[in-house]
């Protein structure tokens, strides 16, 4: 889903074996990811090491849980 410049990916996921995550995923594409991770590391949602930088998938990404146990991920495109 998109919308202006903000682009969103949602996942479901079934709980199963094959699959153990339950609940939704979203993804939140971003052009810059810094402003972000420091907002929310101010707020104390996240702890300093969930940054992860350069992944093999050309990210720079973190995430979190919401109360509601969907995944949340900030992610930016290297």
């Amino acid at each position: 889903m998109r919308r202006e410049q903000q682009e969103f990916h949602l996942q479901f996921h079934h709980g199963t074996e094959e699959d153990p995550v339950v609940g939704s995923v979203m993804k939140i594409f971003v052009s810059n990811i810094n402003p972000y991770f420091e907002e929310f590391l101010e707020r104390g949602s996240i702890s300093k090491d969930k940054l992860r930088l350069n992944t093999p998938w050309g990210t720079h990404e973190f995430g979190f849980y919401d109360l509601n146990g969907n995944a949340i991920f900030i992610v930016q495109d290297i």
